[in-house]
C-alpha cells in the first residue's frame, strides 16, 4: 500500500516540476488559498470569538468630523484635524 502510495507521490512531484508553469499556478493558489483562510479566521477570532482584549470596550468611542457642504468621501479625519477636535 505505502510502495503505490510512494510512486503516486514520485510520479506527482516529477510532472509538477516538468511542467514550471503548472507547479508555480499550482503554488500559488495554494498560498492564496492558505493566506486568505488565515486571514478570516484571524480577523473573526479576534472581534467576534474571543472580543476585545482590554478592559470596558464598551467606553470606546469614535471621533470624527462632519461637514455639511463636502461630500461623504471628503469627510476624513487625519493629523490635521486634530487641533481642531480638541
Amino acid at each position: 500500500m505505502f510502495e503505490s502510495f510512494f510512486q503516486d507521490v514520485r510520479v506527482g512531484l516529477r510532472v509538477l516540476f516538468k511542467e514550471k508553469s503548472f507547479c508555480f499556478l499550482a503554488v500559488l493558489v495554494l498560498a492564496l488559498g492558505i493566506g486568505g483562510a488565515t486571514t478570516q479566521f484571524t480577523v473573526v477570532n479576534a472581534t467576534l470569538l474571543r472580543g476585545f482584549s482590554f478592559p470596558h470596550p464598551e467606553q470606546l468611542m469614535g471621533v470624527g468630523l462632519i461637514d455639511p457642504q463636502a461630500s461623504a468621501a471628503n469627510n476624513n479625519f487625519g493629523l490635521g484635524n486634530i487641533p481642531t477636535a480638541q
